[in-house]
């Protein structure tokens, strides 16, 4: 048994005790959806279910990563930009401004105990042709501050004149529209704009222009590539400059509870950036996680006031040892139900997430999407072990899939398309 608090500390009791209801003795507790035959009753943008609201006639509306993962086709010739940065303050200020009821992002926790807000297993940074791969584990806090998405970097280089970059502080030039660095007439949702040759040309000029501002502000160009469980190798066919249309930095932890308002709910994933071999996360990588993580939690309810926090990881030692220290926080085991591949029994099936949650006495489980389409009879033999289920995936993108899900029993819902699904469901209200 790892060391740390047993029971919640002054914030989040406080928070507890603010809340009532929501988190109260009868938070572990499974409510089933209305079983009613009748129309469903879609709340419009604000009003979707609160995270872990029982009885309600829709479902809890959370935003992945805010207003979306950043995501391209493996097999693409030219990226396409997201409109926002996934997993920063603007994107989430976005996905509550379109209706979400909650937010998911992911926790990591740097070198120097600093829990910061990244997805990937690796940061990814430099050129393609000699990438550098590093985990946030490895980075200290102002190492990773100085992590530049492209974007930065050509407005840093136009400022200061670099050479590469046109009149106009655009290295396309003509004049920025939309407060970008890449100017220009934006296009099917590209920045970049124009044909798909000119694209490729122009991605070509923005990363010649970032050039001199990397070197001379110590700052690092963020690169990406499709999946990133292993360390990136030169000249990667995937790995590409990591460009979003709406720019923003990583924040930490600290930064996000003291920027999003109270009544957001927020999911916090505990990512975990251990191998698919490695059957248990060893106690001591638990232990480093969940305190700093938990300490931050504390701190930002304390210093902001109450808010629904709920806690969920793909890992089930740090479900279990969130769940021991804080036992009245509501704790949700996320499983890809076999979709991916790991050394963990418990990861890999849907049946034993369910069994795993319910021993450990979880509120409930996390369900890729994908998995639920093939084994949607889980979902009620979840909620007859007294266990809450929400899913996640790229087909919570389409209303009427949340809508069957809801009908099933379904009680929250992670999307990516934010505005589109909420837009969707309230319509239909």
């Amino acid at each position: 048994m790892l060391g740390g608090p047993a029971a919640a500390p002054g914030g989040l009791s406080a928070a507890l005790a603010s809340l009532g209801g929501q988190m109260g003795p009868g938070a572990g507790l499974v409510v089933r959806a209305s079983e009613s035959n009748g129309p469903l009753s879609w709340g419009g943008p604000k009003r979707f279910a609160g995270l872990l609201d029982g009885g309600a006639e829709t479902v809890a509306l959370g935003g992945h990563r805010g207003m979306g993962a950043n995501v391209w086709h493996p097999t693409s010739t030219t990226p396409i930009p997201a409109p926002f940065r996934e997993n920063t303050l603007k994107s989430f200020q976005r996905a509550v401004a379109c209706g979400a009821s909650f937010l998911e992002f992911d926790v990591q926790v740097t070198k120097d105990g600093v829990p910061v807000i990244w997805h990937d297993n690796y940061v990814v940074y430099g050129d393609e042709a000699a990438p550098t791969s590093r985990l946030i584990a490895d980075l200290t806090a102002e190492e990773f501050r100085r992590l530049a998405p492209i974007n930065d970097l050509i407005a840093e280089a136009a400022a200061s004149g670099a050479p590469g970059v046109l009149e106009g502080g655009s290295p396309l030039g003509g004049s920025p529209m939309g407060g970008s660095p890449l100017g220009g007439s934006p296009m099917g949702g590209s920045p970049l704009g124009g044909s798909p040759s000119a694209s490729a040309w122009s991605l070509a000029s923005l990363e010649s222009s970032a050039t001199a501002s990397t070197a001379s502000s110590g700052r690092a160009r963020l690169l990406r590539k499709h999946k990133n469980g292993e360390p990136a190798v030169a000249c990667e066919p995937t790995l590409r400059s990591w460009l979003c249309q709406e720019e923003d930095h990583f924040p930490t932890l600290a930064e996000v509870f003291a920027t999003i308002p109270p009544d957001v709910a927020f999911d916090i994933e505990v990512k975990m950036a251990t191998p698919d071999d490695l059957a248990v996360t060893p106690a001591e990588e638990v232990d480093r996680m969940v305190s700093t993580t938990l300490a931050a939690v504390d701190a930002g309810l304390a210093a902001h006031g109450p808010r629904l926090v709920m806690f969920s990881s793909f890992d089930p030692e740090i479900c279990v040892e969130i769940k021991r220290r804080w036992p009245d926080a509501p704790v949700m085991f996320l499983s890809g139900g076999g979709v991916y591949a790991h050394a963990d029994p418990r990861r890999t099936s849907v049946a034993a997430a369910i069994d795993f949650a319910a021993g450990a006495g979880l509120q409930g489980v996390i369900l890729n999407t994908l998995a639920l389409q093939a084994e949607a009879q889980m979902v009620q033999a979840a909620l007859a072990r007294g266990l809450r289920v929400m899913t996640y995936g790229l087909p919570n993108d389409d209303p009427e899939w949340v809508r069957a899900q809801q009908r099933m029993g379904v009680q929250g819902v992670i999307v990516d398309d934010v505005a589109g699904v909420a837009a969707a469901l309230s319509a239909s209200a």
